[in-house]
């Protein structure tokens, strides 16, 4: 199956769908984004930044496939805790598949199923954007991490997005359709403040950008933003056309640009 086959039934994806998602279409997509070198940046950015402990309890919010909670299970050995929570039942089963023995619970980021200062380590990657409301996720996060403990959230701030070539006012009606399909499109300039604000302080900050491969003009996410934008009758169908034709043309000559913007935040909650 293509990335463009996997992407091809929506544009946008808000948290409250998540547990009726295909969970092997999911593991695809989340696979395809956890090889891109600026998801991998962040990844071993926010690692370096938790630094968990042996002995530590560790929860990743939003765990996907598990790999990140299989990395911190490492890290905190035998002795530690290591958990992860994950709406989708199906991406649950997938990452006890590939990591037998992983500790996954159903659960969603703005209602923790555990008790207060619960854990010492707490990360959140590319969650935020598809939850309605982030504070409450957030704080969340804080009531379960113990004083003193290490918190990290990573996300994408799809107001950054940048597609080259592109009709200015036909690219901008595509941006908008996309943003009213997301829940929370511009989560990643939002991370510093979601912290503070829920009394976290705050430890440092980062940034990677997202460069999309010339493939990328002919398969992915933005090689059916045109049509699905098309259906929905933010543009015509003679202006997805066009829009496709041109970047697909730019790519053939190496010429094609998409680039976006992701952020990572670590935080402390005061002891």
């Amino acid at each position: 199956m293509s990335e463009q086959e996997l992407d091809e039934s929506r544009v946008g994806f808000k948290l409250r769908d998540a547990d009726r998602e295909d969970g092997t279409r999911l593991a695809m997509v989340l696979d395809l984004m956890a090889a891109m070198p600026s998801v991998q940046t962040l990844k071993a950015w926010a690692l370096d930044a938790l630094a968990p402990a042996v002995g530590e309890a560790a929860l990743d919010v939003g765990s996907g496939t598990g790999e990140d909670v299989a990395e911190f299970l490492k890290r905190v050995g035998p002795g530690g805790r290591a958990v992860g929570v994950e709406p989708n039942g199906g991406l649950r089963t997938i990452a006890q598949e590939r990591h037998p023995g992983l500790s996954m619970v159903d659960g969603i980021a703005s209602a923790l199923p555990f008790d207060d200062e619960s854990f010492d380590v707490v990360r959140c990657e590319r969650v935020l954007q598809h939850v309605d409301d982030a504070p409450l996720a957030v704080g969340e996060m804080a009531r379960v991490l113990r004083p003193g403990g290490r918190i990290c959230l990573i996300d994408t701030d799809w107001a950054t997005a940048i597609v080259h070539p592109a009709d200015p006012d036909v690219l901008g009606r595509m941006v908008d359709f996309f943003h009213t399909e997301s829940a929370n499109p511009c989560s990643g300039r939002t991370l510093r403040g979601l912290l503070a604000d829920a009394g976290l302080a705050v430890a440092g900050e980062t940034a990677a950008t997202w460069i999309e491969p010339q493939s990328g003009a002919k398969q992915g996410f933005l090689a059916m933003m045109g049509k699905t934008s098309a259906a929905a009758g933010a543009i015509t169908a003679d202006e997805a056309e066009a829009f496709h034709r041109g970047i697909e043309e730019a790519a053939d000559r190496g010429a094609f640009h998409m680039s976006l913007t992701m952020y990572a935040v670590a935080a402390t909650k005061p002891a």
